[in-house]
């Protein structure tokens, strides 16, 4: 039998890179420029360090248990049946609620060029067309993938290269209002863990590494290794950007829909918002794309390998892709989409990745790893107080759901394993 070719250092490298950097950074620019104003610098280099320890806490894990799943594997392992099954779906709501997200973005971005744009309708139709396309299987998303990584790239080197000459000193000569009367304070402490909360949504993908660590060569070595460089890159990536956003644009940062688009422009002319947000949205779709295909995998191996999902989730069609975990996907991604726009989804996605960051700090603190856990499970509580009221409400009322859920479809076990040798032999 043919070996698997395992990731090497560089592979993970260029995986992490296009795995986090996404739509955020070039969407949502202007509101953390308006929570925090040039604070905003200070709130990425803090969120990014925080990510940094959470993100070691996953490499932790992933040392213990190499195999695929990552949060929702720890939790099931380290806790029980209960845990791993509210923690792995909402591993599955992430990819949900990511893929939701990523539309929005693609749109939002969109309505720069065609600002009359019906969203809705054609967000609607974008989520259920990728819905059939996956039934069909996922041989379309290698290609996608290495041209959207090409695209993410050239846009931060052509960005950077330039709109650094456009940056001025004293659009920086102002911090915040944390400066002024003691209530605007308040308000700024407020905004500046506003903004904080958001910049952690510009850091989501980092999960999809030590979830793949059974892929790659010595994971144990070059993991955090590779983990830490990755990280350092983004957060340097993340402040050079907001930097000459900020330099260039000044107090009009937050008053356009795609500030690196606006700078852009203010270089090559009018036909620079067209083509610096056309090839944002290239980049964004290649996130669609693989969201959509993997979102799917991770509900059928909830029910197939790790946790008490009906059976039925699980059962593929003749193309070798689950016909109810992708149905589920796209139906949810689909409700999720109507449920808001793009700052309350992004908001919800930070939701769903401070579940699974606090499981994973508790999983560490009880194999152990204290300090790593306990800052983890700090991070992550800090989070708590950078999310809206809705989004709260909302995601709260998703964890309520799921533990009447998992009561609701829970298994026995002797019918689980009769399942599962009926499946060995139809496949045998």
């Amino acid at each position: 039998m043919k070996e698997t070719k395992l990731l090497s250092p560089t592979a993970i490298f260029l995986l992490g890179i296009n795995s986090i950097i996404g739509s955020g950074i070039f969407l949502l620019a202007g509101k953390i420029y308006q929570d925090a104003g040039t604070l905003s610098l200070l709130a990425i280099l803090f969120a990014g360090l925080s990510i940094f320890v959470i993100a070691f806490s996953y490499a932790n894990m992933s040392k213990i248990y190499p195999e695929n799943g990552g949060a929702f594997v720890y939790a099931k392992e380290t806790f029980g049946r209960f845990p791993g099954f509210v923690i792995g779906s909402i591993t599955w709501l992430l990819g949900v609620v990511t893929l939701a997200t990523e539309v929005s973005a693609l749109l939002t971005a969109l309505k720069m060029i065609f600002p009359n744009l019906a969203t809705r309708p054609i967000g609607l139709l974008v989520i259920l067309l990728l819905g059939v396309i996956s039934y069909f299987g996922t041989s379309i998303i290698a290609g996608l993938d290495n041209i959207t990584s090409f695209v993410k790239l050239l846009i931060v080197v052509v960005f950077v290269g330039t709109c650094v000459w456009l940056v001025r000193g004293e659009n920086f000569t102002t911090l915040s209002v944390l400066t002024e009367s003691s209530s605007a304070g308040h308000h700024a402490v407020s905004g500046f863990l506003s903004a904080y909360g958001t910049i952690f949504f510009f850091f989501t993908g980092f999960s999809f590494l030590p979830v793949n660590a059974e892929k790659m060569k010595n994971p144990a070595k070059n993991l955090p290794k590779m983990m830490a460089i990755v990280m350092l890159t983004c957060i340097t990536v993340y402040l050079v950007i907001q930097t000459i956003t900020i330099g260039s644009l000044g107090a009009n940062l937050p008053a356009t829909i795609v500030p690196a688009a606006t700078a852009f422009s203010k270089v090559v002319g009018g036909i620079g918002i067209p083509l610096f947000v056309i090839a944002i949205c290239i980049s964004i779709f290649g996130v669609i794309v693989a969201t959509t295909f993997n979102t799917p995998t991770i509900l059928a191996s909830l029910a197939e390998s790790h946790e008490d999902v009906p059976m039925i989730v699980a059962k593929t069609n003749h193309f070798g892709t689950a016909t109810w975990a992708i149905f589920l996907t796209t139906l949810g991604a689909m409700g999720l989409f109507l449920s808001g726009n793009y700052v309350f989804l992004s908001g919800l996605t930070v939701f769903m990745s401070f579940v699974q960051y606090l499981s994973t700090g508790l999983a560490n603190i009880k194999k152990k790893f204290i300090w790593i856990g306990v800052g983890t499970v700090i991070f992550s509580l800090v989070l708590l107080t950078s999310f809206t009221l809705n989004v709260l409400l909302f995601g709260v009322s998703i964890l309520l759901l799921l533990i009447v859920i998992y009561f609701i479809v829970k298994l026995d076990d002797e019918e689980r394993e009769k399942w599962l040798q009926e499946r060995g032999k139809n496949h045998g």
